[in-house]
């Protein structure tokens, strides 16, 4: 980076004589000794200097759930020539994790009570359900039901689109619809990565995928993505290809967003 310059050394050793006090006091420790200033580390490390910051306060709420905080870590370890797997290790055994682990298993132990605290509205709901179901098989299966003649296979299609617009879009054509308003994005992974995206402020995915899959998704509004093995991501944005997200083990945040255009004129999104 211009305007300084420093002496990366050999990776060392999370551990010196005796326990490190602590994670935060290390990793500045070792900025201090390059002459670098949070806001440069921050721009090496393509997130925001406040993220920097935390980490060496240990701030960990700041950052987010645990997933994040390794992923931050072990990019900023690498920086400054130290052991990534030390230091998350060291994180790994922090009360912030057990804390959360405790969280995830009092969830999960909660014993479902009140689930059917209203049994009418349990009743009234499927009822609505299958009315719905018989009216879509109904419409199929006469077509004058649905006010038209036929429903053809592009007709199909198209019906599966419209209600795709809530999340996962099926089928290789989304980036031909984009002109029709929204956005569309398709993700494929080289990589195993975790995901986390949220269509229209709704999430429709947040779980870790394996290498080989494709996901796509549209959008009325906006689509936020966060992608915890950015350089397994590849991504693809109303048919614009964007190649990989970041680089490997990168946690990337990114916000795909409409902007209303005026009458006939295209979107733009970031």
């Amino acid at each position: 980076m211009e305007g300084y310059n420093f002496f990366v050394p050999a990776r060392a050793s999370f551990w010196g004589v005796g326990h490190m006090a602590d994670i935060g006091s290390q990793l500045k420790a070792a900025r201090d000794r390059l002459g670098m200033t949070t806001v440069q580390a921050a721009q090496r490390l393509h997130m925001r200097a406040m993220f920097v910051d935390a980490i060496e306060r240990e701030d960990w709420k700041t950052i987010g759930e645990p997933v994040y905080v390794r992923g931050f870590i072990r990019n900023y370890a690498r920086l400054l020539g130290l052991d990534p797997v030390a230091c998350v290790a060291t994180f790994n055994a922090s009360d912030f994790v057990e804390a959360a682990a405790a969280d995830v298993a009092l969830d999960f132990d909660q014993p479902p009570r009140n689930r059917f605290r209203y049994p009418w509205l349990l009743a009234g709901m499927s009822a609505l359900a299958a009315f719905l179901v018989i009216k879509v098989v109904w419409t199929m299966v006469i077509p004058s039901a649905a006010g038209h003649t036929e429903l053809r296979p592009p007709a199909a299609s198209a019906m599966v689109s419209t209600s795709a617009q809530q999340g996962l879009v099926p089928g290789p054509n989304a980036a031909a619809k984009a002109s029709q308003g929204g956005v569309y994005l398709r993700l494929e992974l080289t990589q195993s990565c975790w995901l986390s995206v949220m269509v229209d402020g709704k999430r429709v995915v947040y779980q870790t995928l394996p290498a080989g899959t494709v996901k796509e998704f549209h959008g009325v509004r906006e689509i936020t993505l966060r992608a915890g093995n950015a350089g397994g991501v590849m991504a693809t944005i109303d048919g614009q290809h964007l190649g990989t997200l970041g680089g490997p083990g990168q946690v990337e945040d990114r916000v795909f967003a409409v902007k209303t255009p005026p009458v006939g004129q295209e979107g733009v999104h970031e």
